[in-house]
């Protein structure tokens, strides 16, 4: 029995699709940029909540990311005394087949069961059925959970020491996009009170501070110095504008250090109504000086203030997505379709408030009601709670009864609304493209010194590298609206920067090339046809040779097919060969260059960085 290491998994592959047949590990894919045709962002992502464990225990860990089922038994029959399972409600099905194996194969070890796989299974399975599977259902914050288990000092700081990067860029360029988005908890749990959300009854309607502000600025940081190619942070938190001195000290820091605020941002939470107060308060240019690039907002629905959401009744959607965006801030709004007060008569116009917010990305789900929220409980009583399969309890469930739409209306109002979405404004990157130029246009004419000087060249990069797309979204424009979008956007362009660099230019060309090669290839081979699968990593947080600032040892022990291997291997070289190109290019000096265009270009090139939020 293996009792001086813990073992960490997330749930064996292969995973369920969700309903339009997309990767449940893709984000940008499923959700965010859905329906953006080739301009869909493919991304990948990590389980963070078990980096996060793994980082603040002192005993070892080795932590499975994305295991098959060999490469999970084969750590099982090692026979490990604790072992932590941390999923999905959409992975049950799938975890209580992996607790039977362990149960079977190593009778003497502890199974621990987290994240909201865990409040799930508490709410839908008896005490007797829960001790077939797990030991121990872990609900709430982990950390002081695991360190009291295993004996350790509990109540100390929380450590977040650079996560695996996540990452993202179009279909029609890159199936395996390099990493350049951190990660970080800054809080967990939130007192908003909404009945659908499992986080606010995971953590008991309050909130837990994961990081200080002194430790959020210092995180940061580490990032900033250690990965140049990271341009954003996501940091996870409820509502940051629920906690007005916690975003001081972050701008203070910010403020002071414009060598970071040339270099990335980062991605924050936020609710209308709080925005709004916090805004009125302090300034709206006093949120883009707090160095956020773009922030989730639940936008929900145009009705929800009047059916009891606190966080919608004061402030018109529109203004505060109007605000930000001025200031180039990037925006991903959420919708959610089927509330009961969702009729023939008023969807289309809720629907048509959303796409009249402009958002930059976007999250449209059917409203579903997950085990353990006050929303299944009421509905539970009600009658009106299917009966589905684990994997079908996600997002776009049809778990909930409506009372006024069928069932599978509500999905395809769901598909519509990012059709709608695209059709109207384009896909999300060229939206970002106009947010970024509002933002350049904005603060170059600032008093504020720090952000004319500093902050603008962040705009002046993320633009530039968007213009690189303009011949491809011209070409492939899904209407004569949209296409004259992107023209008119390239003019902006040139009137607030000025004309493409050599180096633009012939990315330009070559990425239209990449592009018109795909969409032929998607006619006869539609894309959608392959959800991403993300390959098995093996993480070793041995506590004492860590390499350098990252704290954990990566190993790829997994088969990957020769055909993945060979793609990869050909998108390696492809954008390697383009850095040169495009080094070339510059050093012949063919045309007027802009170091801070063309170093940030070929930079994103040859680390296929390319966009993420």
């Amino acid at each position: 029995m293996i009792t001086d290491t813990i073992l960490l998994t997330t749930p064996t592959f292969p995973y369920p699709t969700l309903p339009p047949n997309d990767s449940l590990t893709d984000a940008m894919g499923q959700r965010f940029t859905h329906g953006d045709d080739l301009f869909t962002l493919n991304s990948h992502t990590h389980c963070y909540a078990n980096h996060i464990l793994a980082q603040n225990i002192k005993t070892r860990s080795v932590l499975l990311e994305y295991p098959r089922w060999k490469d999970f038994t084969r750590e099982i029959d090692k026979q490990y005394a604790i072992v932590g399972i941390s999923a999905f409600p959409v992975h049950l099905d799938s975890v209580m087949k992996m607790c039977l194996y362990i149960r079977e194969k190593s009778p003497q070890t502890q199974i621990l069961l987290g994240s909201y796989a865990a409040q799930a299974f508490a709410a839908k399975y008896d005490e007797e059925t829960r001790k077939k599977y797990v030991d121990r259902v872990v609900l709430g914050e982990g950390v002081d959970f695991l360190r009291k288990m295993l004996g350790e000092e509990t109540g100390g700081p929380v450590e977040q020491k650079l996560m695996p990067k996540a990452g993202g860029g179009p279909i029609c360029i890159s199936r395996y996009p390099g990493g350049n988005i951190g990660f970080m908890v800054s809080g967990l749990g939130c007192p908003g009170g909404c009945d659908f959300c499992s986080t606010t009854v995971m953590f008991g309607m309050k909130r837990i501070e994961m990081l200080s502000p002194e430790s959020f600025v210092e995180h940061i940081r580490a990032y900033y110095e250690t990965f140049p190619d990271v341009k954003n942070v996501f940091v996870i938190e409820e509502d940051h504008f629920r906690h007005h001195d916690y975003l001081h000290a972050i701008r203070d820091y910010w403020l002071s250090h414009p060598d970071v605020m040339e270099r990335l941002d980062w991605f924050g939470f936020g609710s209308i109504d709080n925005i709004a107060d916090f805004a009125e308060k302090y300034g709206w240019d006093y949120i883009s000086e707090l160095g956020i690039g773009a922030i989730f907002i639940g936008v929900e629905s145009k009705f929800a203030g009047e059916h009891g959401y606190g966080k919608r009744k004061k402030m018109d959607a529109r203004e505060v997505f109007q605000k930000l965006h001025e200031r180039g801030i990037r925006t991903a709004g959420a919708w959610i379709c089927g509330w009961d007060f969702h009729d023939h008569r008023n969807i289309y116009e809720d629907l048509n408030y959303f796409v009249a917010c402009y958002p930059t990305y976007e999250q449209l789900t059917r409203l579903s009601p997950f085990p353990g929220t006050m929303l299944y409980d009421k509905l539970k009583e009600e009658g009106r709670v299917r009966n589905v399969p684990w994997e079908d309890v996600h997002f776009w469930s049809n778990s909930q009864v409506n009372i006024n739409l069928e069932t599978h209306e509500t999905l395809n109002l769901t598909e519509y609304g990012y059709k709608l979405l695209y059709e109207t404004w384009g896909p999300s990157l060229l939206r970002r493209f106009d947010v970024t130029l509002n933002g350049y246009e904005y603060w170059m004419k600032s008093d504020n010194k720090t952000m004319r000087e500093h902050k603008t060249k962040l705009f002046k990069q993320q633009s530039a590298l968007n213009l690189v797309l303009n011949a491809p979204m011209y070409r492939f424009a899904p209407n004569g609206v949209v296409r004259r979008r992107v023209e008119k956007l390239r003019q902006r362009y040139v009137d607030l920067i000025g004309e493409p660099t050599p180096i633009q230019n012939f990315a330009n060309w070559y990425l239209l090339r990449l592009a018109k090669s795909w969409k032929k290839k998607d006619l006869l081979d539609p894309y959608n046809q392959y959800p991403k699968q993300e390959p098995f990593k093996r993480y070793t947080y041995d506590k004492k040779n860590s390499n350098g600032a990252v704290p954990y040892r990566t190993e790829y022990p997994g088969h990957t097919s020769w055909k993945i291997r060979a793609e990869m291997a050909r998108e390696y070289t492809r954008f390697k060969t383009l850095a040169g190109a495009l080094h070339v290019i510059k050093a012949s000096r063919l045309g007027k260059s802009d170091p801070v265009v063309d170093d940030y270009i070929i930079e994103a090139c040859g680390q296929r960085t390319f966009f993420g939020f």
